[in-house]
């Protein structure tokens, strides 16, 4: 072998064993963005392994006591890929992060998290809804914060009712969540479908919900209390402003509208 590949090997050695171990803190001071929707802060260790104490999108805390470990075999894809671990007692998740050109894909995500809590990372600070959000994704894809595709399955656990004195429970719903093509010879995008049935509970359950890619997004939803349901249950439904049930009992809730951050807010 000529000596000059061999100083060329070396040097691409060095620089790569440089790069792993170079202080993960330094490199996003460097090459972080002040205008990202993802911030990372309390940075230690190296791009190999490390940890940060708080990740926020969009100026919310989202996680904390993430650690990562790098896996170089994903490089020949073109993507900085890590294995991601963390969080507390009000979001936890493990599954690994993609760093591609114009965003972050996840996969393989797995946790739980309170439904206040996610609700306030989405921009909703206050729900009058509380339970526990079980959440399998197998892909996210994400460019500026904003969701392009996603599939998995979400759960929502003992989900109650918590304007009144005492929770009111509701039930356990499933959403599952795949990508919808757009409409034939309309030119859109692929939107992220949500459709969601029931598990168990006083409160029965379907319907879908659509976010687009510019954050607008609608839901077409059913709901009434099952015959066996808290006489609370129902009242708070006819009192709701629902509107009339159709002749099966069922409540229609209809919107559309555009999340915190979209585009004209």
């Amino acid at each position: 072998m000529k000596a000059r590949t061999l100083i060329l090997i070396g040097l691409l050695v060095f620089l790569w064993t440089l790069l792993l171990t170079a202080p993960a803190a330094t490199l996003y001071a460097w090459f972080a963005s002040p205008t990202a929707p993802v911030h990372f802060y309390g940075v230690e260790g190296s791009v190999d392994q490390g940890k940060m104490q708080t990740l926020g999108i969009n100026g919310r805390p989202l996680l904390q006591n993430l650690r990562w470990s790098f896996q170089p075999w994903w490089l020949p894809l073109l993507r900085a890929s890590f294995h991601v671990d963390g969080g507390n007692q009000e979001l936890n998740l493990k599954g690994r992060a993609d760093l591609v050109f114009g965003g972050i894909n996840l996969a393989g995500i797995r946790g739980d998290g309170s439904i206040k809590a996610l609700a306030a990372v989405a921009g909703f600070p206050f729900v009058p809804m509380d339970g526990l959000a079980r959440f399998d994704i197998d892909g996210l894809k994400l460019r500026g914060g904003i969701p392009q595709s996603a599939s998995g399955i979400v759960e929502l656990r003992s989900l109650a009712f918590t304007l009144g004195k005492n929770p009111l429970p509701l039930g356990d719903f499933k959403g599952t969540i795949s990508n919808q093509p757009p409409a034939a010879g309309s030119g859109g995008d692929d939107s992220i479908k949500v459709a969601i049935e029931t598990l168990s509970g006083p409160l029965d359950a379907s319907g879908e919900i659509h976010l687009q890619a510019n954050r607008s997004y609608d839901y077409d939803v059913l709901i009434k209390a099952k015959p066996n349901a808290d006489p609370q249950l129902v009242n708070i439904l006819q009192a709701g402003g629902l509107g009339q049930p159709d002749t099966r009992g069922y409540y229609h809730l209809r919107n559309r509208g555009n999340l915190p951050g979209a585009p004209g807010q």
